[in-house]
């Protein structure tokens, strides 16, 4: 299965938008089982796995857990689950995105949406920027094990001033170090080009591009018309 470049942008778009205009908790699961498959079809199954498992304890937390507590605390409690809920779907789909899309396939299929040029090259940039950053996690994680310090939530409970110290600060430099290194790579290999490009990508539209577009409209069309018919 493969899908264009503009069709996970596409949905990435309308599941950023729809998921905070949805109050259906049926339409919201179908949000987050969707990607769930997509990533299952592309072999992401860990990662399915956990943002599914995720999905679940939130919304158990919403439907038991806010019932039982007092009101103020309930509150807090609600609107965190819900609101980190929703990103989920969201998260889903930028992982699939970054991690399926090469960025010569990406930079092909975004010319023929004749976007502005500096916007290309942005959204390039930082389609290699995450999976870079990623990499210099590992790497900062591996460094703070051999010191004996954990990069656990509990950690961060036990040692803040410790994990600040030893994560956020070489992240941020680090951040600043590879967004000019990735720069200065893309337009080495001529991203800045003005003339026409070339590109050995096969790009287009395929009939798994449009059964995932009808999903996702139905998707939309059955956010649409629950609320009308009084659906939960």
């Amino acid at each position: 299965m493969s899908l264009d470049p503009r069709t996970k942008l596409l949905i990435l778009a309308l599941t950023s938008i729809s998921v905070f205009m949805n109050g259906n908790l049926l339409v919201e699961s179908i949000f987050v089982l969707v990607p769930g498959l997509l990533m299952l079809c592309f072999k992401k199954w860990r990662s399915a796995f956990k943002n599914l498992m995720l999905f679940a304890v939130l919304l158990s937390v919403q439907l038991f857990a806010v019932p039982l507590l007092p009101v103020a605390a309930g509150g807090i409690v609600y609107m965190f689950a819900v609101y980190i809920r929703k990103l989920i779907p969201c998260f889903m789909l930028g992982s699939l995105l970054i991690s399926t899309t090469k960025v010569s396939q990406f930079l092909a299929a975004v010319r023929r949406m004749r976007l502005p040029k500096g916007l290309t090259i942005s959204m390039s940039i930082t389609l290699r920027y995450f999976p870079t950053m990623k990499e210099e996690w590992l790497a900062i994680r591996d460094a703070m094990s051999l010191r004996g310090l954990s990069t656990s939530f509990i950690g961060f409970i036990c040692h803040p001033v410790k994990t600040m110290e030893y994560i956020y600060v070489p992240m941020l430099v680090s951040a600043s170090k590879i967004s000019d290194e990735i720069t200065q790579a893309a337009i080495t290999r001529g991203i800045d080009h003005v003339q026409k490009r070339t590109c050995i990508e096969k790009i287009g539209f395929t009939l798994w591009d449009a059964f995932i577009l009808l999903v996702y409209a139905g998707i939309l069309a059955l956010m649409i018309l629950l609320p009308l018919k009084g659906g939960l």
